[in-house]
């Protein structure tokens, strides 16, 4: 499963009840970093690599492995793996996180959270009195 947030977490269970050796490549250096501080993200990865599903933090993915049309690996490298590596597979899930899609505020000066997009108020209310933002691209109290 490409994508250590939530989703990618719950698709990674999923995996892993079917009976199928399960990996999660994360590119951060830890899990769920939305959500998580780092000594959060390496307890649960922990908790996760306890249950048989192993976890790759710091991946950078450089390319699909394909083979007669079909995807049979991922070449990456990761927090253990400074050189190259082909991860194979039979399956691929892909649960890569959501970004704001905050260009537009940037470029109106409109100020943008630590992790990107719209900083707004309890009203979703930007520092431009007269601009909302919600849904993905708000940031309330620094989410």
């Amino acid at each position: 499963v490409i994508g250590g947030g939530l989703l990618g977490l719950e698709a990674a269970k999923a995996v892993y009840d079917l009976g199928q050796e399960t990996h999660v490549l994360e590119m951060a250096p830890f899990l769920m970093p939305t959500q998580l501080d780092q000594g959060g993200g390496k307890a649960l990865q922990s908790k996760i690599e306890e249950m048989g599903i192993e976890v790759h933090t710091g991946s950078r993915l450089q390319s699909l492995v394909v083979e007669n049309g079909k995807v049979t690996g991922v070449k990456l490298t990761d927090s253990a793996h400074e050189e190259p590596y082909i991860l194979e597979l039979d399956m691929l899930v892909v649960s890569a996180g959501i970004r704001p899609r905050d260009e537009l505020a940037r470029g109106c000066g409109i100020e943008i959270g630590a992790r990107g997009g719209v900083v707004v108020d309890s009203r979703m209310r930007s520092s431009d009195p007269t601009i909302f933002a919600l849904g993905e691209v708000a940031s309330y109290k620094g989410m």
